[in-house]
């Protein structure tokens, strides 16, 4: 079966992006990624550009750095933003001959959109210029963290030794993130997006607390 990505579609792309505003686009990458996400996601989107074209992406970010500090910018409709983004990018690309090639200005693009919100992340007065909403707390995570720590204080007054006190506590964490895991795939009070991550740490608190409760008995 062939790897090759489908081509880059910017019309179909345009279209799923109008009726948005730009903020918009940086807010859902503020609410669906991690900063070191961020960072990977940075560097793994200049790498997919032909090695040419490599050299011009800190330029390229600077100059749309500079349109940060308008107010109206954050406003727009996403799809115009893209449109200007896009035919700035080819400019920049027509010297070494890819003005044509979709996915380099594409990948441009993204990483424009991906600085944002990297810029973003730490500076709250920035996000509130832009008209981005405060990022949500993940009160649920927060309030089901009152399990475990439920079995902590049932583990004390019981008086347990101190190392099956904690043991208990970490296997019902174990618990908690399994059954998170599976059903919602994210724990985000533990900074945890992805399924595969809330399993591992699910795992090794199950199994930590295991050993702990055992050496602790």
């Amino acid at each position: 079966m062939s790897n090759r990505m489908e081509p880059v579609n910017l019309a179909e792309l345009r279209a799923q992006f109008r009726g948005s505003r730009f903020c918009q686009l940086v807010q859902r990458h503020l609410r669906r990624q991690s900063q070191e996400q961020r960072i990977l996601g940075i560097l793994g989107t200049v790498a997919l550009l032909p090695e040419v074209a490599r050299g011009f992406v800190e330029g390229f970010i600077d100059r749309w750095n500079t349109r940060v500090y308008g107010e109206a910018f954050w406003q727009r409709d996403t799809a115009s933003v893209f449109d200007e983004i896009i035919e700035d990018a080819r400019a920049v690309l027509r010297p070494v001959g890819l003005a044509s090639d979709d996915e380099a200005a594409f990948n441009l693009f993204n990483i424009v959109a991906l600085s944002y919100a990297y810029n973003a992340y730490g500076q709250p007065k920035m996000r509130k210029f832009m008209g981005i909403a405060a990022v949500d707390f993940p009160w649920p995570s927060m309030l089901a963290l009152l399990y475990p720590i439920g079995a902590i204080v049932f583990a004390t007054l019981t008086a347990a030794p101190p190392l099956m006190v904690v043991g208990y506590g970490l296997a019902n964490l174990g618990y908690l993130l399994f059954g998170a895991g599976l059903c919602g795939g994210s724990f985000r009070i533990l900074g945890l997006r992805k399924r595969w991550q809330v399993l591992a740490a699910a795992m090794v608190a199950f199994g930590v607390g295991t050993l702990l409760c055992n050496v602790g008995a």
